[in-house]
This record gives structure tokens, sequence and C-alpha cells, in this order.
């Protein structure tokens, strides 16, 4: 698994092995095979096993919304944004490890470990979904910190805020402090894959979110204005796009591992297609053939919608063009044929309302890339609120709505 293997510049040894110890400091599993990063003593990165594994980060909080959807307890719209997140990451990407803050401890009678406080968050399905993308956890470690009597006296960290803390504080509460934010967000960027996290502070624009994000952004844009204006019959949230049609495939909500991977298998192509896109950019050409380029990718992308919501009627007649197109000089024997009274082809189009380029062209522009192309029919923007009403409880959709008032 190449993907796993990375090699840093560090400025100083490993503690463990630096005390003549063959073996590193001790590495705590839960449920998912797991490395650590010393960010507080990495300097740089000169391989890099991530770059061309289609891979992407991203940390517990998705993942245990996500096995919300299949096993209950949904409580918040925080855990519908969430779930999303890690769609995002699964069906996007080939590979996708998750981020854990974890900061090393010298324990101070010769044990060195990684403190983390995850344990439990997770649910064995969590594991076993991600385990689809080839995860492991990726333990990261901001900060050294030293402890005696079981109280941490001293870090690498100046002005380290866990100085002075119990290690069952420690344990007992979230870790995510401005030094554990900094070596996730320091982690991300020196590997250079796009990272889906569920955390304001470490949501940002950063180096390596290439195609993935970029086509889920304007496909999510799209979405949202198509369905946005909905009543609120059943609910008044909205369901995001990958969630919709992850739950219009499913006819239990305990399908969803199989679900998952069917999809994942299915879209291996846009994987390879949006992983291909991000060389456009990196490619040696000039801005203005970079920017034409992406253009006519991301008109395909922002017709995915539109092309789902046509109507059958809509559709039809778009065949009826297409013929037009293909067999243009049989076009007034066939309009002759099909009116009995020598009308002129464009006397047939205004029977069309005129909508003649409208029609062909929202199809050729889906046709241009195969992201669009799966995505058009994959996609169903009907029943989205009897999907809500069929897959979750009802305690699940008022404390949802619940949350939404806060």
């Amino acid at each position: 698994m190449s993907h796993n293997r990375s090699g840093y510049i560090v400025s100083r040894p490993e503690e463990t092995r630096a005390t003549g110890s063959p073996a590193s400091s001790y590495i705590p599993t839960h449920g998912a095979a797991t490395k650590a990063v010393d960010q507080y003593r990495t300097v740089g990165i000169y391989s890099n096993g991530l770059a061309n594994a289609r891979a992407a980060f991203t940390d517990v909080t998705a993942v245990a919304s996500l096995s919300k959807i299949a096993e209950g307890g949904l409580s918040d719209i925080k855990d519908i944004q969430a779930a999303e997140t890690g769609l995002q990451a699964l069906l996007l990407h080939d590979v996708v490890h998750v981020l854990v803050p974890a900061p090393k401890i010298d324990h101070g009678n010769g044990f060195i470990s990684y403190l983390r406080n995850d344990n439990g968050i997770r649910t064995q399905f969590g594991f076993d979904l991600f385990s689809a993308a080839q995860s492991r956890d990726w333990l990261i470690a901001g900060e050294f910190i030293e402890a005696q009597d079981n109280k941490i006296v001293n870090s690498t960290l100046n002005k380290s805020t866990l100085i002075g803390h119990s290690l069952d504080d420690l344990r007992s509460k979230t870790y995510l402090n401005k030094a554990a934010a900094e070596s996730i967000n320091v982690t991300v960027e020196m590997h250079k894959v796009p990272a889906y996290l569920t955390d304001p502070e470490l949501i940002i624009p950063r180096a390596g979110d290439g195609f993935p994000k970029h086509f889920y952004h304007r496909f999510n844009t799209s979405w949202k204005s198509a369905t946005g204006g909905l009543p609120p019959i059943v609910c008044t949230f909205d369901l995001p796009p990958l969630l919709a049609i992850v739950l219009n495939r499913l006819n239990n909500r305990e399908d969803l591992l199989d679900t998952v991977v069917a999809l994942r298998e299915e879209l291996q192509p846009v994987r390879e297609e949006l992983h291909e896109f991000n060389q456009i950019i990196t490619a040696a050409t000039s801005s203005a053939e970079i920017e034409r380029r992406v253009k006519h990718i991301e008109e395909s992308f922002d017709s995915i919608v539109p092309e789902t919501r046509m109507s059958g009627v809509e559709k039809r007649r778009r065949g009826i063009l297409k013929i037009h197109r293909l067999v243009k000089p049989l076009a007034k024997f066939a309009v002759n044929f099909a009116t009995g009274n020598g009308a002129s082809w464009e006397d047939a189009l205004g029977a069309f309302n005129g909508i003649e380029e409208n029609l062909y062209e929202n199809d050729a522009i889906v046709q241009r890339t195969i992201t669009a192309q799966t995505f058009k029919n994959l996609l169903d923007t009907d029943g989205l609120q009897s999907l809500v009403k069929h897959h979750f409880y009802d305690s699940e959709i008022s404390a949802i709505e619940k949350s939404l008032r806060k």
C-alpha cells in the first residue's frame, strides 16, 4: 500500500528510538490500522505516497455522522452536513484516511505514546464502511508533552494550553486547540490532497483540493438552486445531493454499506477523470488555454441538475430535434409528411416553442464529461421529502428541526 508510505524531513530523531530502542513509540489503534505523523518535529516531506493515489483526508465526525444514516441516531442538522462531507470523500476518492489529532506523550516512566480521545465515537459500521476506501487512521501530533504523576508539566509548544492539566482531563474532552488545528492544516497542505473536514476552523481553501472539490461545489450550487424552494411538508431542511443519491438507492438504511460500495464502483471512471482534470492546471500551456478548458468542463458540471429536471415531453422533443440534426436533408420531407400541409421546418420548430438550441446544446454539454454523464443518470430531484419520511425516524426529523431553531 504505497499510498500509506511517505518520507518526512524531521528536525530531530523519534523520541523512543533516541533512547536506543529498535522500535518507535507506541501507536494506539481503535478499529483501523493506524499511522502517526509527528508534525511538531516535521519540517518537510520528500516523498508523498498519496500524490497519485486519488486520496483524500476526512475526520472522525464525518465517519460517525455517515454511520448514523445506517444505524440511526441523527440529532442535528450538522449530522446531515457531516454525513455529506463523508460521502464526498468516499465517492470522489479511491483512498480516504481519517485524521485524528493526538498529542505525543512521555508518561515519565519510559513509556512514550500518543493520546487519543476518539474512542467510542465511531462504531464498527463506520470502520467497515471506510475500509472500502483502504482507510487508515492518521494520528497527527501537534506537540510533544511530558507528564509526571498524570499531570502535564512540559510541551514542545510555547504557551501550550495543556500544561497543568491532567491526562485524564485530556482524554475526556475533544482535543482541538490551536496547535492541533494548525498541525492538521499543515499535514493536509504538506500532502497536497483534498481534506473533507467538519470543523469550521479547518474548512479553508488549500493547495491540493483540485477538481473533486471544484466539481462538488458547482454541482451542489446547482442542486440548491433547483431544490431549495420545495414546500416544507415533511421537513424544513434540504437533503444535500450525494446523500439524496444514496438514500434514493436504499431500500433500508442498513443497506448503506453495500450501496456505497456499489456506488464507488460505478464512480470509478469519475474519480479517474477528475484526477486527470487536475493535470490541466499543471500542464505546460497558456493561461488562456487553461481557462478555456476549465470553462468547458465547468459548463458540463453545471448542466447536470438542469438536465435531470427536464420533463418527458422536453426530452421527446429533443429526440426529434436531434434526428433533424443528423438527417437535415430529409427534414422538409418529414415535416410535409407529418403535417400534410407543406409546412416548413421553421413552422415545425415553432410548434416546439423554438427550443431547439437549448435542448440540443444542454444535452451536448452534459456529454462533454464522464462525470456529468454519470451524475445525470444517478440524480433524481423528485420526492426528496419522501426520502426523509421513508428513511428517517420521526424523532430524528424532530431533533434536526429543533437544531435549526437554535
